[in-house]
């Protein structure tokens, strides 16, 4: 039979009240019946309910964090910046996949409903704006890495815009305007974003779009494979190649290396998100570098003061990125 608060209680000496005092680490309770109590617990091989308690408490200190998948290397940082800041104000990180798939997303995010966790943070959401806006309303929700137009939710990421911009225009200051773009099927607002740069660095620079010169598959390495064989067998093929992700980019440099080409000098690179793989595949991606942990850590920072507060910031948080320059860019 289960050891319960009662056989501690009653073992130790003191009240049920005293020892939920105890659990709960409440000020109101001596530092010798704290100990008492403890070792008591020890002793029996009490185990207490936490989630019973929890829900009872109404808190758990406990924030889910809702992933597509465990493929994508740079969540990890994400995630690291995450469980620091949670665990600094005493909560812990829940990690949970979807496997890009809408239904499970909603099925996690019931969780907050349930009372199982106290906020949830969505990195790649697959629900609609109106419906986690709607979520939000009542539940502390928060999404880092992408931005959800019309979603009325705290936001943590870049200016994904920007950046796939910047990353377009390095290639056109170096003499480069037949640019190749390799992106995806799927429509992350992330994915979305960087085209919108790719789009508005060749029209601020005088070059015209060209649909030829845009693929999309997905966010495989064999998809960018796959895109460069499609760009480089063109009649007049691009003479630079920006990916909307450094898997991509690794995928299309593998292809042009098994043709022959010169990378840095043939043809130019430019990758997305400075994965590990991007400084270790040879020759060296440049890449956009996006500050994963700063992401994760402010999300947490943010979500937890909403937790605190009666009128929570449902503000979007866009933090700087950077250029990385290496090999594949002839730098």
């Amino acid at each position: 039979m289960a050891i319960t608060i009662k056989d501690v209680a009653k073992a130790s000496n003191v009240s049920v009240a005293t020892v939920s005092r105890v659990l709960n680490k409440h000020s109101n309770v001596s530092d010798e019946t704290v100990e008492k109590v403890t070792k008591v617990m020890e002793q029996l091989g009490y185990s207490p309910n936490c989630l019973g308690r929890d829900l009872r408490k109404s808190e758990t200190k406990r924030i889910l964090a809702i992933i597509a998948g465990t493929e994508q290397s740079f969540y990890s940082d994400v995630l690291k910046g995450m469980d620091e800041a949670a665990f600094a104000q005493g909560y812990d990180i829940l990690i949970a996949t979807t496997h890009d798939d809408p239904e499970h997303e909603m099925h996690l995010l019931k969780m907050l409903m349930s009372h199982s966790v106290d906020g949830a943070v969505l990195l790649g959401p697959k629900q609609e704006a109106s419906t986690i806006s709607k979520l939000a309303e009542n539940h502390n929700i928060a999404i880092c890495l992408e931005r959800m137009d019309g979603c009325n939710v705290l936001t943590v990421s870049i200016d994904n815009i920007k950046a796939g911009k910047d990353a377009v225009n390095y290639l056109i200051s170096k003499g480069h305007k037949r640019i190749g773009l390799i992106s995806t099927e799927a429509r992350s607002q992330s994915s979305i974003d960087r085209e919108k740069g790719y789009r508005q660095a060749l029209e601020e620079n005088g070059i015209p779009y060209d649909d030829n010169l845009v693929f999309f598959g997905s966010y495989e390495s064999e998809s960018g494979t796959t895109g460069c064989k499609y760009l480089l067998d063109l009649e007049n093929p691009p003479t630079a190649i920006f990916s909307i992700s450094d898997m991509i980019a690794i995928g299309a440099m593998n292809y042009a290396i098994s043709r022959g080409i010169n990378i840095g000098k043939d043809i130019l690179f430019f990758g997305f998100d400075n994965i590990a793989y991007s400084h270790i595949f040879v020759p060296h991606l440049s890449t956009v570098e996006q500050p994963c942990y700063l992401q994760g850590k402010l999300v947490i920072e943010k979500l937890i003061g909403n937790m605190r507060s009666d009128l929570p910031d449902k503000s979007t948080y866009l933090l700087p990125h950077s250029l990385v320059l290496r090999e594949s860019t002839g730098d």
